[in-house]
């Protein structure tokens, strides 16, 4: 309550100051300006309050959303690389599919790829087929031991 009576206080008393200096101004462009300046100066005395506010500091972590954004990175290219081995994976299963028809092979494919999309290993479920063994070995690349052969 004190600094609102403190307050109140210097507003009256700048009023009455520029009051005073006004009225002993010469009319004209004197007395216009010494109204115009205190004017300024009763506004600042009714603003003053303001000033002593302590305005909270807006730093910025930086590091700290550094970080946040390279994981945000880091899980999206895990996701996007995921996504990309699993479509190559199904793409890789339906040509081989399509390939074990051409040679007489009933057979249903299950590709694991890595990220790149580099077949790592393949399930055929159905009869072994020596031929489509030897054609996956030469051109896919997925050697024998990493075919796996589900009969019946």
């Amino acid at each position: 309550m004190d600094h609102l009576q403190q307050w109140l206080f210097s507003v009256v008393a700048c009023s009455l100051l520029v009051s005073v200096a006004c009225r002993l101004c010469p009319d004209g462009a004197p007395r216009q300006l010494a109204r115009f300046a205190g004017g300024l100066l009763v506004l600042c005395a009714l603003l003053d309050p303001l000033s002593a506010w302590e305005l909270p500091d807006p730093a910025i972590d930086l590091d700290r959303y550094r970080a946040a954004v390279e994981q945000a990175e880091r899980e999206l290219s895990g996701t996007a690389r995921a996504a990309f081995s699993d479509g190559i994976a199904r793409r890789l299963a339906a040509y081989i599919e399509d390939k074990a028809g051409q040679l007489g092979a009933d057979v249903r494919a299950e590709v694991t790829a890595d990220d790149r999309g580099v077949p790592e290993r393949v399930t055929l479920r159905g009869a072994y087929c020596e031929a489509l063994s030897a054609w996956l070995a030469e051109e896919l690349g997925v050697a024998k031991e990493k075919q796996e052969w589900i009969e019946g």
